[in-house]
């Protein structure tokens, strides 16, 4: 479990409860602070354990008061209001907050906070993000959440499910996953416990494998992986010489085996003696 912290999230938006519901399923200690009573109400209608205060964040001495550089961490949630959000951001610098994270609406909300003295990753634009996430998924072999922070122009870092049978029950040697200057095998996280793997740990079925690879590698590592296509076996069926079949000679054939068999001349036949079948359409059910 992660350490206890205090956070003060200031603004409430959809952008501040997102955060706000990561941070209470981690069991951290929350602040919201806003302007508007009934606003602070709607959004923590359902957080019992969340403190709220109405404050005027462009106030400095109304942070001050509150004592918001106490705080382990402060999230600006204020993005729509950009002048909101850098007076803001301005009065949580004076005041001495150090660990400050804030959205911004745009490039030029973020070039302003830069500006300021954030640094790149104290800055979040929701929009950007989620359109980094989109784009990379479509272009990868790859079905769950990336960490979109580990991405550049060359590496990509994500969580890959071990399904493929072929690795299963392998070292990470002998499965042909040994770290090399493409890729490196950071964690696998098995039934709530996390590993720190070496070239002898075994991969076990469901294991969470955090990969750090080059975009160039990681199709064939999710293929490998993840992988849980049929072997040629179970698709294609047994084939039998049918001169064996007629003499006997193969003793793995069902003895009832012909007589599942209808030749044309017996289906014809059939088909005139028999009343046409009426099709069962299937519905929807409503329950």
């Amino acid at each position: 479990m992660a350490k206890k912290k205090s956070f003060a999230i200031i603004g409430a938006s959809n952008f501040s409860l997102a955060v706000l519901t990561t941070l209470v399923d981690k069991r951290q200690s929350i602040t919201m602070f806003d302007i508007d009573q009934d606003r602070l109400n709607l959004y923590l209608a359902e957080f019992d354990s969340v403190d709220a205060i109405v404050l005027d964040s462009t106030n400095k001495m109304g942070l001050a008061k509150a004592g918001v550089n106490s705080y382990d961490g402060v999230i600006v949630g204020l993005g729509s209001n950009i002048e909101a959000s850098i007076m803001t951001v301005l009065n949580l610098i004076d005041l001495d907050c150090h660990n400050i994270i804030a959205k911004a609406r745009d490039e030029k909300h973020r070039r302003i906070l830069l500006a300021l003295g954030l640094s790149e990753n104290q800055i979040i634009i929701p929009d950007r993000l989620a359109g980094k996430m989109i784009g990379t998924r479509a272009v990868f072999d790859i079905d769950i959440d990336i960490d979109l922070h580990s991405i550049d122009d060359e590496f990509i870092s994500t969580t890959l499910t071990v399904a493929n049978p072929d690795i299963i029950g392998k070292t990470l040697q002998d499965a042909g996953l040994s770290s090399t200057k493409d890729f490196n095998i950071i964690q696998i996280r098995r039934k709530g416990k996390t590993l720190l793997p070496d070239d002898y740990t075994e991969l076990k079925e469901q294991d969470d494998v955090v990969v750090f690879a080059k975009i160039t590698v990681i199709n064939g590592l999710a293929e490998k992986i993840q992988s849980n296509k049929e072997s040629e076996e179970d698709v294609i069926p047994t084939l039998f010489d049918f001169d064996e079949l007629n003499n006997g000679e193969n003793s793995n054939v069902d003895e009832n085996l012909f007589d599942n068999l209808v030749f044309e001349e017996d289906a014809t036949q059939g088909m005139t003696n028999s009343a046409p079948k009426t099709r069962r359409n299937k519905t929807k059910s409503n329950t």
